[in-house]
């Protein structure tokens, strides 16, 4: 079950599960249970993968206008947050039941934790849930970063509701997934769930491949990440805002470019304004900006998991410059640069760009870390491991 289809692979979460299930998909069946306010662009990619679909018709999901601002208000007195409000669908649930007695499953995987409220009662076979990160510290930085003392309060009664929920969803899960160990290490921690297997996040090496001689003498930096998330948004306009000046002044030639899904009209106006900034928003393919790119650079200073494009920066050859937070679950320190704060990261970027022998050395260290750990073939089998094991617990079978 996720929240909507993972085709067209233009999001980090898109990506992990499509590349996940498509392996998974070669030796066991498959059904997946989406959302779609229309039949969904990609359903036959992702069927063409061995992956059974079953979309179920829901209203659009609106984040803007009026009502979203509704949505947000009639949120404050429920006691579950805006986030499960919002992809919590009787429909779903429905359709759940309807092929769990049909088809018996052996396991039931929850692709999000908010979607935990789409299981239901009786189900016939363990939950797992894949915690792509723990919501609810992603929300307490939320918190930390606002400005705005209203928002800042609506933040925190949410941050309340989160961790509530994903304490609880987490907790009762025959399994569950996390995509780093920092992450399992918290979740068990916290929820007390001892059953929580490591399935990181990982990179086709074959398709991204370095590209000899493509970033020669390149003085442009790379922004790559869904623009419609709040966390990239926050990244971005930081970046304009505390670091951009910093960098130009030292490197007067330097290009930024910002690449990603569904930009909000604001976020476009705000880098256009930006000097020697351009925003490409949705594109085919990722890979010609990355090849192209001196660096890229990760300037998250909200939200958890662990980023995918790191991955694929590094397994391209391409160096990397992140904040702690924006490689947060990647064992990469040998072969990325890290530096938090609008003059370190500054001084990190403008490093990069003075000295590209040097950058390109660490970025080929990197590109050995994340293809030992992170290649997609050797990950796909933990998520077998962790459905084995929750059947298995089922069973009486293992502790």
């Amino acid at each position: 079950m996720d929240e909507a289809l993972p085709f067209p692979t233009d999001s980090g979460k898109r990506i992990r599960t499509f590349e996940l299930l498509r392996r998974v998909a070669r030796e066991h069946e498959v059904t997946l249970v989406v959302p779609a306010e229309a039949p969904p662009a990609g359903l036959a990619d992702v069927e063409a993968a061995g992956i059974r679909v079953a979309v179920v018709p829901r209203r659009p999901l609106v984040k803007h206008g009026v009502r979203f601002a509704w949505d947000l208000l009639r949120n404050v007195p429920m006691r579950v947050p805006y986030m499960v409000m919002g992809h919590r669908l009787a429909a779903v649930r429905a359709k759940v039941a309807e092929l769990a007695a049909a088809r018996r499953p052996d396991v039931v995987h929850v692709e999000w934790t908010p979607l935990v409220a789409n299981v239901p009662d009786g189900v016939g076979a363990p939950v797992v849930v894949s915690a792509h990160n723990v919501a609810s510290d992603s929300w307490a930085r939320y918190r930390e970063a606002e400005r705005s003392a209203v928002r800042r309060a609506y933040v925190a009664l949410q941050h309340g509701k989160v961790a509530r929920f994903e304490r609880a969803a987490l907790a009762g899960a025959a399994g569950v997934v996390a995509v780093s160990e920092g992450d399992a290490a918290k979740i068990r921690a916290w929820t007390g769930q001892a059953h929580v297997t490591v399935v990181p996040n990982g990179v086709d090496a074959a398709r991204f491949a370095p590209v000899p001689g493509a970033a020669d003498g390149s003085t442009e930096l790379l922004f790559l990440g869904s623009l419609d998330w709040r966390p990239n948004q926050d990244g971005v306009v930081w970046f304009l805002d505390e670091v951009w000046a910093r960098v130009r002044a030292e490197v007067p030639d330097a290009r930024f470019t910002v690449v990603g899904r569904a930009p909000p009209p604001w976020l476009v106006a705000r880098c256009a304004a930006a000097p020697a900034t351009t925003i490409a928003g949705s594109v085919p393919d990722v890979r010609p900006f990355v090849a192209r790119a001196a660096a890229l650079v990760v300037p998250l200073r909200v939200g958890g998991g662990s980023r995918l494009k790191i991955c694929e920066a590094l397994a391209m050859g391409r160096p990397v410059v992140s904040t702690t937070v924006g490689a947060e679950g990647l064992d990469v320190a040998d072969g990325a640069d890290l530096a938090d704060g609008a003059e370190a990261f500054a001084a990190a970027t403008v490093a990069v760009l003075r000295d590209p022998a040097r950058a390109a050395a660490r970025a080929a260290r990197g590109r050995e870390v994340v293809l030992e750990a992170n290649e997609w073939g050797r990950v796909a089998p933990r998520l077998v491991e962790a459905w084995a094991g929750a059947v298995a617990r089922a069973k009486g079978g293992a502790p």
